[in-house]
């Protein structure tokens, strides 16, 4: 209905009241109507047939058809009277007058005793019982009176009257007629005011909205007069008032289109001229850009060619014998043209990622590896503030990885950086965790964050941290340092590789910096094999750092390490102690320290204790300072730096668990001296540079090498010299004088035959450049930036001639892996209790209670010890059980003269195995060796001379 128009709600609420009136009305009288139509019916008939049934009484009594025939005859002279029967009391029809069924009514219609009706289709049919009056029986029967009263009241017969419904059809289709007609003529005089109502109605309407439909049009001189009441004629006046106002609105509004116009041309001669002119600003922006981008590759260069001098030339120094005052001021100018050439570096990526020159590596790299680098980079700035530094890379983080390793490191690096630099007490967290994971693309959703404890920031500092220059404390007075570039290029990098960056924090309590990456699974990745040669192990460990303990105990349990940890050195010892009572000892014992703890006494009688009297192997982690004179250093059989690194610690573990050494590989022993290389293989190397300083420092580094090296100041002198001689590497600078480093190349390219090339390398610091693939097109073969290290140099001189660069000055010492310390040799800690190692109390009583036999007894085991335990290393060899015996037992007997009960009992089994040809008889030799050679460690750890002396003071003054 909401869609309908007004004129059909009109005629709807006009005619539908009055049909549903009429309809009723006509209904109601029509029924009524018929119904008194059959009850007049019914009523006649059922009078008729009383008065025949009286009338008759007689004439069925006698049985005089005639009488009845002429009361039935004169009966049907009645309307609507069409047929009379009468039945005697037998129920056999009598007589019969009029048209219509002759059939006899059966006996239950004939059985009531009072009247009653029979309907058929074009008739009704009233019976009536006949009955004898009681005067008339009197008079006309001489009957005895004393009859039963049943019998008087039987009737006499029935008395049939067939009322017709032709008459009454016909009132009945008259009344439905007349009522018919009634209820069309009603509807059709309401519909015809309906729809008069509705013409005055929607007349108007329509006249309106055809005045709107012109003023849409625009005919703003149309006006309407309806004359259709006074509501109208409002709506009238309304829209002849709105139709003279927008009249007169356009009319001003085309005077303000002529006047905007006019004002659009002016407009637009002066935007072209604007235009001219932005064209030529844009011009001169760009030849600005570029100038500065010149600039600063020149500054590049040129800040760069004195730095690589000073850095060059302390590396030089520092490798020389110097006092250690000046040792110091080298290290320190150093550090500082270190510090200066990250500035440097800081403003040229920034440069670089401002001019949109930033091009992005996509290699495969194990994130892990990263990690690691980054936290053992930066430790020893953390942990000389006393900062606890830790990774934790969860578990489901994947390693292998794709994207750019040294963005992400250098990220990393400046973020951590900052959070060292700004936390005074406290800890530095990395952590690294798996966000989301993408099986159809092979992408993933990494987070880094980096929490700290340090000052954090106030809600205005974090507004305005990830601008270019801009700084926490930017103040005069600030305690702080850097150029405010190092967020700004994370932030820039992170966006790059795809991913967000952000930070929580709260003044005073420190802050979360956290950035995500989403790059692409490696499927190229060196496949690492299982660190399951652990599984299994059990490992006490007592850390005081809460952070690095998980870290530490997150990596062992990866491992399949079961970890116990200890609050405190002695219940360190007496867990210990339990374990190894019940037959179940520790595979060794980690314990981390942190600075204040390096000279503790009560940490140095733990691990004396631990790797002499429990013979229990202890691991030590420590921050990374200079801790070689630490005594625990000495104590302990293993030693790692925090951060822990997962390999170092895996292969100290598994060293000190199971005796096996993965670096062996690299240990040099001393009798393998590396010779020098002989002059028939010695490379001839060219360096080219303008600057005297780095030339100088260039041909130093070289000539420390044992290189056969020429220097040159220009172009022109390395191209005479290349024609003079042929050199095997040219180290080429790109910005000379005169003939720069890009035309030197391209004309000493030009010597090269086809069976011979010279390998040149780009000495440049133009850092703004596309160095690598541009340098590649002009015909160098590789690239190394200012400043030079000794290092790098020796790496490109391998790659390039395959000559290994040996130190003039440490002519023995090759770059290798760091070398254990070796003293003594390894063995895995032992698991069940044993018997005191060394009793001094004991050994007084063997002597007879005399201390210094005592002492000179022990004294000669000891000298003894070294020799047995090379005879009988060399008797189990060689097979001569008689040989291993004798010496056995005489070792045994020595042992039985000193207070050595694990050495004594060792000495006796291993003898009595011998005797009998135990099956053990291995195990015993193994179980002896240890306990000599935990003997030797204890006279080399323990005063034990001293130990006697005052056991004999002590009795003495008992």
């Amino acid at each position: 209905m909401r869609r309908w128009g007004i004129r059909k709600k009109v005629l709807v609420v006009t005619l539908v009241p009055t049909l549903i009136t009429t309809l009723m009305l006509g209904l109601f009288f029509t029924y009524s109507w018929v119904t008194n139509i059959e009850s007049l019916l019914k009523d006649r008939g059922e009078s008729l047939s009383r008065q025949l049934a009286a009338g008759s009484e007689y004439g069925l009594f006698t049985a005089n058809r005639s009488l009845l025939s002429s009361l039935s005859n004169a009966l049907l002279e009645e309307q609507d009277v069409r047929s009379i029967t009468f039945f005697d009391s037998d129920r056999r029809r009598l007589l019969h007058t009029g048209p219509g069924s002759s059939d006899n009514l059966d006996s239950k219609q004939l059985a009531s005793e009072q009247a009653s009706r029979i309907p058929r289709n074009a008739s009704t049919r009233f019976v009536t019982p006949v009955f004898l009056q009681d005067l008339m029986i009197q008079s006309m029967l001489e009957t005895d009176p004393r009859q039963p009263d049943l019998q008087q009241r039987e009737p006499l017969g029935w008395v049939a009257v067939e009322m017709s419904h032709i008459r009454t059809e016909k009132e009945t289709y008259k009344a439905l007629l007349i009522s018919l007609l009634l209820v069309l003529a009603g509807v059709v005089f309401s519909l015809l005011i309906a729809l008069r109502l509705s013409r005055a109605f929607t007349g108007p309407v329509f006249e309106l909205n055809e005045a709107v439909a012109k003023l849409k049009e625009g005919k703003l001189d149309t006006r309407i007069h309806t004359g259709a009441g006074p509501e109208f004629e409002q709506l009238e006046s309304g829209l002849n008032a709105m139709a003279e106002e927008l009249s007169k609105a356009q009319a001003e509004m085309q005077q303000n289109i002529d006047q905007a116009t006019e004002d659009l041309r002016e407009t637009l001669e002066t935007i072209e001229i604007q235009n001219i002119e932005l064209d030529l600003a844009r011009k001169e922006a760009l030849e600005a850009s570029r100038i500065k981008s010149e600039f600063l590759a020149n500054m590049s260069h040129e800040i760069r060619t004195p730095l690589n001098g000073i850095i060059g030339f302390t590396e030089l120094l520092l490798k020389s014998p110097l006092p250690r005052q000046q040792r110091d001021h080298l290290s320190t100018i150093r550090k500082s043209s270190e510090i200066l050439l990250t500035i440097i570096n800081d403003i040229l990526d920034f440069s670089k990622i401002e001019a949109g020159k930033l091009i992005l590596d996509r290699v495969p790299f194990q994130l892990r590896d990263i990690v690691e680098e980054v936290m053992v980079m930066l430790a020893p700035a953390a942990h000389s503030k006393n900062l606890d530094l830790v990774p934790l890379v969860y578990s489901d983080v994947p390693d292998n990885i794709m994207g750019d390793p040294l963005r992400v490191k250098q990220v990393l690096t400046n973020l951590v950086n900052n959070a060292i630099k700004f936390t005074q007490t406290g800890e530095v967290v990395l952590r690294v965790s798996l966000e989301d994971e993408d099986k159809e693309t092979n992408r993933v959703t990494l987070r880094l964050s980096i929490t700290d404890s340090g000052v954090g920031l106030s809600r205005a500092q974090q507004q305005s941290l990830f601008n270019a220059f801009s700084q926490a404390d930017a103040s005069t007075a600030r305690q702080y340092g850097g150029t405010g570039l190092g967020l700004a290029i994370s932030k820039r990098l992170v966006e790059e590789m795809g991913g967000q960056i952000g930070l929580q924090s709260e003044l005073g309590k420190g802050s979360t910096f956290w950035f995500t990456l989403t790059p692409e699974l490696s499927s190229s990745g060196e496949a690492v094999a299982p660190r399951d040669a652990l599984k299994g192990e059990r490992v006490i460990y007592l850390e005081h750092q809460k952070t690095c303990g998980l870290a530490v105990e997150h990596l062992l349990r990866d491992w399949g390490v079961t970890v116990d940890r200890v609050a405190s050195p002695g219940a360190m010892q007496e867990q210990i102690e339990e374990a190894q009572k019940s037959q179940s000892g520790y595979a060794a014992a980690i314990i981390g320290i942190t600075r204040h703890l390096f000279n503790s006494s009560q940490y140095c009688g733990l691990v004396r204790t631990l790797e002499i009297e429990r013979d229990c192997r202890t691991l030590l982690l420590t921050p990374t300072l200079d801790v070689h004179d630490m005594p625990l250093s000495g104590l302990a059989s293993g030693h790692l730096t925090k951060p822990v690194c997962r390999d170092a610690l895996y292969d100290e573990l598994l060293l000190l668990v199971h005796g096996i050494n993965t670096s062996g590989q690299g240990i040099r022993h001393p009798e393998q001296r590396p010779l020098l290389p002989t002059a028939g293989n010695i490379p001839r190397v060219l360096a080219v540079d303008d600057n005297e300083a780095n030339l100088k420092l260039v041909m130093t580094l070289l000539q420390d090498y044992h290189i056969d090296a020429e220097g040159a100041s220009s172009g022109f002198e390395a191209l005479s010299k290349a024609r003079q001689k042929s050199f095997d590497l040219v180290f080429m600078d790109l910005q000379m004088p005169g003939m720069d480093g890009v035309e030197t190349t391209a004309r000493l390219r030009e010597l090269d035959s086809n069976n011979r090339r010279t390998a040149i390398i780009a000495l440049t610091a133009h850092a703004l450049a596309d160095e690598q693939e541009r340098l590649s097109r002009q015909g160098f073969d590789g690239y190394l930036p200012k400043p030079i290290s000794s290092g790098q140099l020796a790496e490109t001189i391998l790659e390039c001639t395959g000559y290994r660069c040996i130190s003039a000055g440490h002519p023995d010492r090759i770059p290798v892996p760091e070398i254990r310390d070796t003293r003594r040799a390894l063995r895995p800690s032992t698991r069940k209790m044993q018997r005191d190692c060394v009793s001094v109390k004991e050994s007084i009583q063997l002597a007879a209670g005399k201390t210094d036999l005592a002492e000179e007894l022990f004294s000669m085991l000891l000298e003894q010890l070294p020799t047995d335990l090379i005879a009988i290393d060399r008797f189990w060899r060689a097979d001569d059980t008689d040989s291993l015996l004798d010496c056995v037992h005489k070792l045994h007997g020595a042992a039985r003269y000193c207070g050595v009960p694990e050495l004594r009992t060792a000495a006796n089994r291993l003898e009595t195995a011998l005797k009998c040809s135990a099956p053990d008889t291995e195990l015993q030799k193994d179980q002896l060796i240890s306990a000599i050679e935990r003997l030797q460690i204890w006279s080399e750890e323990t005063d034990w001379q001293q130990m006697f002396r005052e056991h004999h003071q002590r009795a003495e003054s008992g």
